[in-house]
């Protein structure tokens, strides 16, 4: 039974053009893969406002949360010298440019056509609150920065986080240590077993003056994915049957595509600046209309038609199957083997132009 679902998983696989993107540190015209603003921001909590012993942080501005990010990899780095050549092969690229992505794409914006919190070159601007994305994406790096907090990572801060809150749909997030430890203890758990994980490394070397830790490329992907699924489970519920302006296109494409994913984490997919950026090249540049629903229009391209067309058909047969397909494939990637045969395909093989 095993092996009778490898070679239809791969080819269905094949639909993810994934390949090899320019290294960011050694080429002059690929600034355009980083989210927009990036190098506006140092990666360092010291950026953020300070009022009453207090360091303030708002959530749900671009700028601010694009600091999470990069306060991650900054503080990160040193764990995954290893990984890539400058620093490119940090764990957390793959969250990093992917919330880049959603901003440049208008997933951030309200509603439709709109102009307020949507991109603009040259322009900063808001997340939306009432964007199933942006409620996704707050998960995902609010549980990983409060985790980070919580389990020591940046040390000891000279003043405790506030997060601000927004008034629409406060039941849906947490805005602190505490109310994200309360709500969701499991998920703020795995994503403390990254970071304590991180802490517990050994420096084992230093090559030319930079320190090498002994981290394990697969354990420190694995708690990754691991904290990012954990975010992704207790947020889909909220999101999946909420209109926030998006069309019904849109939004079975996003569960589709979060479905998707899960495929990718139980294979260890290496989330790296390189790999990161090539796959995002598939994603729709644009939020899907119900125009689209059956028949795509000729301004995506080949990379996002195939994405939009491998995600709807992993949905398919998930669905057909009672969540089967998922169950047996994450129990086929427990082998290192198969893992690693996956990645190859995806990597080496399964290559599409981008025109």
């Amino acid at each position: 039974m095993w092996s009778s679902l490898v070679i239809p998983t791969f080819l269905l696989l094949s639909f993810f053009p994934v390949g090899l993107a320019p290294d960011p540190g050694s080429t002059t015209h690929g600034d355009d893969i980083y989210p927009p603003f990036w190098d506006q921001t140092d990666g360092d909590i010291a950026e953020f406002l300070v009022q009453n012993n207090k360091i303030i942080i708002d959530p749900w501005k671009y700028m601010d949360r694009l600091r999470l990010y990069k306060i991650l990899i900054t503080e990160s780095n040193k764990y995954f010298v290893s990984f890539g050549k400058n620093n490119t092969g940090n764990v957390f690229w793959a969250l990093t440019l992917f919330y880049g992505r959603l901003f440049k794409t208008g997933r951030f914006s309200e509603p439709p056509n709109s102009s307020r919190c949507a991109y603009e070159s040259g322009v900063s601007s808001c997340i939306s609150i009432n964007s199933g994305w942006a409620g996704i994406n707050y998960h995902v790096v609010i549980m990983n920065f409060l985790a980070a907090i919580e389990s020591g990572f940046f040390g000891n801060l000279p003043y405790e986080v506030e997060l601000l809150s927004r008034e629409e749909y406060r039941s849906n997030f947490c805005y602190s240590v505490e109310e994200c430890r309360a709500s969701y203890p499991q998920v703020m758990d795995v994503a403390n077993s990254l970071y304590k994980y991180l802490l517990s490394r050994k420096k084992v070397s230093s090559t030319g003056g930079i320190p090498q830790y002994d981290t394990d490329e697969d354990t420190a992907i694995f708690k990754m994915w691991a904290a990012h699924q954990a975010a992704i489970d207790v947020t889909k519920p909220k999101f999946s049957d909420v209109s926030f302006h998006s069309s019904e296109t849109e939004r079975d494409f996003t569960m589709d595509f979060l479905l998707a994913i899960e495929f990718f984490e139980a294979m260890l997919y290496r989330p790296y600046f390189e790999s990161s950026a090539e796959f995002l090249v598939g994603f729709p540049h644009r939020l899907l209309t119900d125009h689209d629903r059956n028949v795509l229009t000729s301004n995506f391209s080949r990379r996002e038609k195939a994405l939009l067309t491998a995600v709807k058909l992993i949905q398919k047969i998930n669905k057909s199957t009672g969540g089967l397909f998922l169950t047996i494939w994450k129990k086929l990637m427990t082998s290192k083997f198969a893992r690693a045969m996956g990645r190859f395909f995806i990597n080496r093989l399964l290559l599409i132009p981008i025109e």
